[in-house]
């Protein structure tokens, strides 16, 4: 026999099953590959988000203004929610970083604790509890909550708004 004769002839039933579970495999790929692509997406944006925040308190704790600049667009605000106003008058950026050029001796580091991000588009928050420590001490002069709002250009995600909270009580330090 030829092997034209040879070939099986899948019954009607069957064949249909066979159609029905190629048809469920390629529109099964079809949804899970784009949503993979987007949750990878999403999770490079989450680092890289997460990335530049560290960025911005490596320029702090190293008083590195051209690192703090790297980080944010010229119009970055930073207030701080509480106190008897409710919330503080809106910082430029450049004062802020003007205010940690001219220090001296080591800057402060800030570190944060199991950041959330969320994020759509072009946009993204961070939102975490952190601990302030001046430079050259060793025991927390504040903690609180960070929010970071940040946009994602041509030139990556860059700090547009910082918000936060201070307290000097309750300080839980945060594991290196």
């Amino acid at each position: 026999m030829s092997s034209r004769s040879q070939r099986r002839v899948l019954s009607v039933p069957a064949r249909c099953l066979s159609i029905r579970f190629v048809s469920g495999v390629v529109l099964g790929m079809a949804v899970v590959l784009p949503l993979s692509a987007t949750s990878a997406r999403a999770q490079s944006d989450d680092q890289a988000v997460i990335a530049v925040v560290n960025k911005f308190f490596e320029g702090m704790r190293t008083r590195d203004t051209a690192l703090l600049r790297s980080t944010s667009v010229p119009s970055t605000v930073l207030q701080t929610a509480g106190g008897t106003a409710g919330v503080s008058e809106p910082m430029p950026i450049d004062q802020f970083i003007q205010r940690v050029g001219k220090g001296t001796g080591p800057g402060g580091t800030e570190v944060i604790k199991d950041p959330k991000v969320q994020s759509d588009g072009e946009m993204a928050s961070l939102w975490a509890y952190f601990t302030y420590t001046r430079g050259g001490e060793t025991q927390i002069n504040h903690c609180g909550i960070d929010e970071f709002l940040l946009r994602k250009g041509p030139d990556g995600w860059k700090v547009f708004y910082v918000a936060d909270t201070h307290r000097t009580q309750g300080c839980a330090p945060i594991a290196k």
